[in-house]
């Protein structure tokens, strides 16, 4: 009876220990901040005739990106509260972002994929930028 007790006691102690555990990895509530001090963030805003389709293409051009570039960046695609197509770069410093700039610009497949986007959405000179030095 005595080894039942200890068995059910140590039992309770670590399925007590293991539930206080659970989830201390998480940050609870709390969101993740979108960039780091001296990373770079552009906010690509273009609007587009055929939104859904741009979206879409968008989608391709940032699966491509995220494949075959040499300097490594997060892209998220988004819809903007006006309809426009949306992509949030995050380049970890300044030459990283000049570096991927400058390879999007000599990608072939990468530019392809760009007039597509262009030809969906209307006119590629109705896209803007905004970059950001995150502080």
């Amino acid at each position: 009876m005595r080894l039942i007790k200890t068995a059910t006691l140590l039992m309770a102690t670590l399925w007590i220990s293991v539930t206080a555990t659970a989830g201390h990895h998480e940050k609870g509530d709390h969101m993740m901040l979108a960039a780091q001090p001296g990373q770079m963030m552009i906010v690509y805003h273009w609007p587009c005739a055929d939104a859904d389709a741009g979206l879409s293409l968008l989608k391709a051009l940032i699966a491509y990106e995220r494949d075959a570039s040499p300097y490594p960046y997060s892209a998220a695609p988004a819809i903007h509260e006006d309809g426009a197509v949306v992509s949030v770069d995050v380049h970890g410093s300044v030459a990283s972002m000049n570096n991927a700039t400058a390879w999007q610009a000599a990608d072939e497949e990468w530019q392809a994929q760009f007039a597509v986007m262009a030809a969906a959405c209307g006119s590629a000179e109705d896209l803007t930028a905004h970059v950001l030095t995150m502080q």
